[in-house]
């Protein structure tokens, strides 16, 4: 039990630091979203770090933050929040940074995604009835976003999208040769 409540309060507060920066970023005219992560901009790399808890709009974080919490909790119900959440921040943001077309790319999208293919993945590797419970519960509840992975708008980081959910893919496939 003790440790489902400290993921869940990991969740909690780290959406919670996303909406306290949130209100400071529309306090500031949203000039704090441009710290997001600006590929091969060696002075951006701190976007890597900034970039999940920054967004452009109200609309951004609202559509972020239900997602975030409830793919993070499912991951969590895999007892692998805390590497799965470091390993899609930090992979997946290095790879936009790497790979990405030259925008600022900021939003918890990449974490969302991470986390989406963290657990198909998760499921599709250690097959326990576990895992497939829970990936159903992902399906079922945020199957659509695979369609964000093809959404090619100039105003959204499908690189952020795709590499975060590779990052996912990958995260699990670790945790399944440990």
């Amino acid at each position: 039990m003790k440790k489902t409540t400290s993921g869940t309060k990991m969740l909690l507060s780290a959406a919670a630091l996303m909406w306290l920066i949130q209100l400071a970023n529309l306090l500031l005219n949203y000039r704090l979203s441009h710290f997001g992560i600006v590929p091969r901009e060696v002075n951006h790399l701190f976007g890597i770090i900034a970039a999940p808890f920054l967004h452009w709009s109200m609309a951004h974080i609202i559509a972020n933050t239900i997602p975030f919490v409830i793919l993070g909790f499912l991951v969590h119900q895999a007892r692998q929040l805390v590497f799965v959440s470091l390993f899609v921040w930090l992979a997946g943001g290095l790879l936009v940074w790497l790979f990405a077309r030259s925008a600022v790319h900021a939003g918890a999208s990449g974490m969302i995604m991470g986390y989406f293919g963290f657990l198909v993945s998760h499921a599709f590797f250690t097959r326990s009835i576990r895992s497939v419970l829970v990936t159903t519960a992902a399906v079922l509840l945020y199957g659509g976003i695979v369609i964000s992975l093809f959404d090619f708008r100039s105003h959204i980081s499908f690189e952020g999208h795709i590499f975060g959910f590779i990052a996912g893919v990958f995260s699990a496939w670790l945790v399944r040769r440990r």
